[in-house]
């Protein structure tokens, strides 16, 4: 009995001692993910604001006299902060885009959208008529990891139309406004 016991004893040690070896290699592959997402959040905000300073620079270039502006009208990584919702501004003489943008508050949400995303938000446009009726357009959008590192998408609740948030994107948005 005492023979049994002490073979039980030395198999329940072996036993734990691996699972707090796994438990480590666990830890440390969450430290790792938390890392890419963080890395990949940063990378999504910075590639949101170039999408739009691409879009404004590119109209306003097509412009005879500059109307579009963009606010904030720089913006790099160390602007980013995790916890706070960031928002970019599309001006064009009172017809607005908004971007407003968050990081989801898992590593990874499912939740809203087809794919896995790391940031969310909503595109707002409105102008004075959409204010007069109490109407504002609204699209979602979602910054969703592909390979080393990621793309936005847009999703339009109303028709449960969605593609990639891009320069014909934004045109189509303003457009609607004019």
């Amino acid at each position: 009995m005492a023979e049994r016991w002490k073979k039980n004893r030395t198999d329940r040690l072996t036993k734990l001692a691996r699972a707090i070896e796994l438990l480590g290699e666990r830890d440390q592959n969450l430290l790792s993910e938390s890392s890419r997402v963080d890395r990949l959040r940063i990378e999504g905000a910075v590639a949101l604001h170039a999408l739009c300073r691409e879009f404004t620079e590119a109209l306003n270039g097509k412009l005879t006299s500059p109307a579009v502006v963009l606010d904030p009208a720089d913006y790099r990584a160390e602007h980013f902060n995790d916890g706070v919702p960031g928002l970019f501004q599309i001006n064009l003489r009172g017809r607005l885009l908004q971007l407003e943008f968050e990081a989801t508050e898992e590593l990874y949400s499912k939740e809203e959208f087809r794919r896995p995303y790391v940031l969310f938000g909503t595109v707002r446009s409105f102008n004075q008529d959409f204010l007069t009726h109490n109407t504002v357009g609204e699209k979602s959008i979602f910054y969703c990891p592909e390979g080393a590192g990621g793309k936005w998408y847009f999703f339009e609740n109303r028709t449960y139309g969605s593609g990639e948030v891009n320069t014909d994107f934004f045109i189509g948005e303003l457009q609607e406004l004019l």
